[in-house]
C-alpha cells in the first residue's frame, strides 16, 4: 500500500470511528434527557417529578407548588417520600454507576451489595419551601440504581434496593438498620405500608408479598399473592390494593411496554385500565378517587377516572414547559445521532471510492477473489515450480489462527453458560433458554469439529501428483484424476477444503501459484458434486449440515410453543 492510501486509510478509520462515536454520544445525551420520575400523595396534593423539578398538583390536575431541586445542589434520583412532618426525602446521586454496573443491570444479575456511600451521594431531609437539606440515613448503602421508599407514620423508612435483591428498615432516630433474609426476593419493587404490614413487589418472583415490619421479625413473609402472567407481561413491580382486588403494573422481560391489569379477589382479570391510551406505564397513582398514570414512552402525565378512561387535562405551566423542553432535546439528539450515522456512511463511501481511485489493481484483484473469478484466471496461469523439486506441503494457516480460536471460544461458551444460569435463576422462562442454550451449543460443537478437522488436514503438491491428507486418509492422486472446485479438492474418498478468499486454510499464494495452475488436466465440479462428495466421505461439512437442517427447523416449529 502506498504511502497515500495508507494517509487516506487512516482518515477512513478515524471518520468513521468519530461518526460511530458520535452516534452513540448522542444516543446516550437522548436517554439523559430528563424525564418524569414517580409520583406520590402528599396530604391535599400529588407530587410529581419531572427531572430535578417537584410539581403539587390537587384532585382535578391543577398546579400549587413548584420547587427545583437543583437550586439547592440535589441531583434527584430514584423514588422520593415526605416525613410526618411535610420534609421531603430525597436521594442525591451526583455521579450515574459505570459501565460494569449497567451492563450487569441489563444482564439482571444482583449487584454487589452493601456499598457505603462516597462523598455527598445519598438521601438528604428537606425541609419545604425554603429547600434547607441535610444527610439522612447514612446507614444504608448506596442506591446506585432503582429502589423505592415507604414512610411509616412514626418516619420508620422502608427501602427495597431493587438490584440489592433486600429490602431495608431504617428507624425514625436513624440509628437501627434491618435488612430482609437473604434469597427471600428477587428485584424488590414497590412498597405499600398497610394495617397488616409491608407489601412488596417481588417482581421476578411474580408475585405480591407481605413482610413483617416489625423491629424483631423484620422481613419475614406472612402473605403472599402468586399473579397470573398476562402472555409475555409476567413481571409485576407496582400495584395498588382496590377494595375488589389488585391493580398491578405487569412489564415484560424488558421492564417496558407493560400495561395495568386489575385482578378481583379470585385473581381474575377483570380489566385493563387505559391499555388502548398508555403505551408504557411507568409509574401511577390511585388518589383522589382518581387514576394517575405516568406513560414512559410518551413522557406524560395522564389523569383518568378510576377506571381508566375519560382523560383529564393537567393544567400545570411548569409540567407541560419541561416536557416541551424534554422533547426538543430529545429531537435535537435524535438527528445528531442521524448525523454521526451519515458521517459514518459517507466515511465508508469515501473509503471504497478512494481505494478504487489509489489502488485499483488491488482492489480489482480482492472482488476477483471473492466472486471466484481469479480462481479460474489461476488455473489458467502457467505453474510455478516446486520448491525443493520434488514435494511441496503448502503451509496450513488455520493451525496458527486455532491456538486462539479455541481458548476464545471456551471463554464465550464460559459467559454464556453464567448469564444463562443467572437468567434461569432470576425467574426468565427457563425451556425456551435451556433450548437455545443447547441449540447454541450444538452448533459450537460440531464448528469445533470442523475447525480441528481443517486445521488437520495436509496437501502436497508435486509435478505429477497432488497428496491428500484429511479425515484420517492419505491419497496420492494423479494430477488428471483430480477432481476440484475453488474451495475443495476430491479424490474418491476424501475431500480437502482449502478455504476461501475470507477465511484461508491453506496458503492462498501457495495454491494460486502452485496448485491450482496445474489443475488443467483436471475436472472442475459443480456445487452439487462438491456437496455429494462431502456427503460420500462423511466430510465435518456435510456431518454439520444433516445434523442443523433438522435441529434448526424443529426449533423454529416448537421454541414459540415452550415460550
Amino acid at each position: 500500500m502506498k504511502g497515500t492510501s495508507r494517509l487516506v486509510a487512516a482518515g477512513v478509520v478515524l471518520f468513521t470511528t468519530l461518526g460511530l462515536l458520535g452516534y452513540l454520544w448522542a444516543n446516550q445525551l437522548r436517554l439523559d434527557v430528563p424525564g418524569y420520575g414517580f409520583i406520590r400523595p402528599q396530604a391535599a396534593g400529588l407530587s410529581v417529578r419531572l427531572g430535578s423539578h417537584l410539581v403539587w398538583l390537587d384532585h382535578e390536575g391543577r398546579e400549587q407548588q413548584h420547587l427545583d431541586l437543583g437550586q439547592a445542589g440535589i441531583a434527584p434520583a430514584g423514588d422520593h417520600a415526605f416525613l410526618s412532618n411535610g420534609d421531603l426525602l430525597v436521594y442525591h446521586r451526583p455521579e450515574e454507576a459505570g459501565f460494569g454496573y449497567w451492563l450487569a443491570r441489563y444482564l439482571r444479575l444482583q449487584k454487589t451489595p452493601g456499598r457505603a456511600l462516597v462523598g455527598p451521594e445519598g438521601f438528604y431531609r428537606c425541609a419545604l419551601p425554603q429547600l434547607a437539606c441535610e444527610p439522612y440515613g447514612r446507614l444504608l448503602p448506596a442506591m446506585d440504581s432503582a429502589f423505592r421508599l415507604a414512610l411509616a407514620a412514626d418516619d420508620v423508612l422502608f427501602v427495597a434496593d431493587t438490584p440489592g435483591f433486600h429490602v431495608y428498615r431504617l428507624s425514625a432516630d436513624q440509628l437501627e438498620l434491618k435488612r430482609s433474609p437473604e434469597g427471600l426476593l428477587r428485584f424488590p419493587n414497590q412498597l405499600r405500608l398497610t394495617a397488616d404490614g409491608l407489601w412488596v413487589a417481588d417482581t421476578n418472583n411474580h408475585r405480591l408479598v407481605m413482610l413483617d415490619d416489625g423491629v424483631d421479625d423484620f422481613g419475614l413473609p406472612r402473605r403472599d399473592v402468586e399473579l397470573p402472567a398476562q402472555g409475555a407481561l409476567r413481571w409485576p413491580h407496582q400495584f395498588a390494593e382496590r377494595a375488589d382486588g389488585w391493580l398491578v403494573n405487569l412489564a415484560n422481560n424488558a421492564m417496558r411496554n407493560g400495561r395495568l391489569v386489575q385482578f378481583d379477589g379470585d385473581l381474575k382479570v377483570i380489566a385493563t385500565p387505559a391499555a388502548e391510551l398508555i403505551g408504557d406505564p411507568l409509574a401511577f397513582e390511585l388518589w383522589g378517587d382518581r387514576l394517575w398514570v405516568v406513560d414512559g414512552a410518551a413522557q406524560r402525565l395522564f389523569l383518568l377516572d378510576s377506571q381508566g378512561g375519560h382523560p383529564t387535562a393537567i393544567a400545570s405551566p411548569t409540567l407541560t414547559s419541561l416536557e416541551q423542553q424534554a422533547t426538543q432535546l430529545r429531537e435535537h439528539y435524535r438527528w445528531l445521532g442521524w448525523l454521526g450515522l451519515g458521517v459514518m456512511g459517507l466515511s465508508l463511501v469515501a473509503g471504497f471510492a478512494a481505494a478504487w481511485l489509489l489502488e485499483r489493481k488491488e482492489t480489482l484483484a480482492q472482488f476477483r477473489g471473492l466472486a471466484g473469478r481469479g480462481f479460474i484466471a489461476a488455473v489458467a496461469a502457467e505453474p510455478a515450480p516446486i520448491p525443493g523439486g520434488d514435494v511441496y506441503w503448502l503451509p496450513n494457516r488455520l493451525q496458527r489462527r486455532l491456538r486462539w480460536i479455541m481458548p476464545m471460544l471456551v471463554l464465550v461458551v464460559a459467559a454464556l453458560g453464567y448469564v444463562l444460569f443467572q437468567m434461569v435463576m432470576l425467574g426468565s422462562a427457563a425451556w425456551p433458554l435451556v433450548s437455545l442454550a443447547c441449540y447454541g451449543a450444538l452448533c459450537l460443537g460440531l464448528m469445533i469439529h470442523d475447525l480441528r478437522a481443517s486445521a488437520r488436514q495436509r496437501l502436497g503438491v508435486s509435478d505429477r501428483a497432488l497428496i491428500l491428507d484429511g479425515q484420517g486418509r492419505q491419497r496420492t492422486v494423479p494430477l488428471a484424476e483430480v477432481r476440484y472446485s475453488a474451495t475443495h479438492l476430491m479424490a474418491d474418498d476424501i475431500v480437502l477444503f482449502l478455504g476461501n478468499p475470507m477465511q484461508p486454510v491453506f496458503d492462498r499464494q501457495a495454491l494460486e501459484t502452485l496448485v491450482f495452475p496445474r489443475l488443467k488436466a483436471s475436472r472442475l465440479c459443480p456445487p452439487w458434486a462438491v456437496w455429494m462428495a462431502l456427503w460420500r466421505s462423511h466430510h465435518p461439512q456435510a456431518v454439520m449440515g444433516a445434523i442443523l437442517i433438522p435441529v434448526t427447523l424443529a426449533l423454529l416449529l416448537f421454541l414459540p410453543q415452550l415460550s
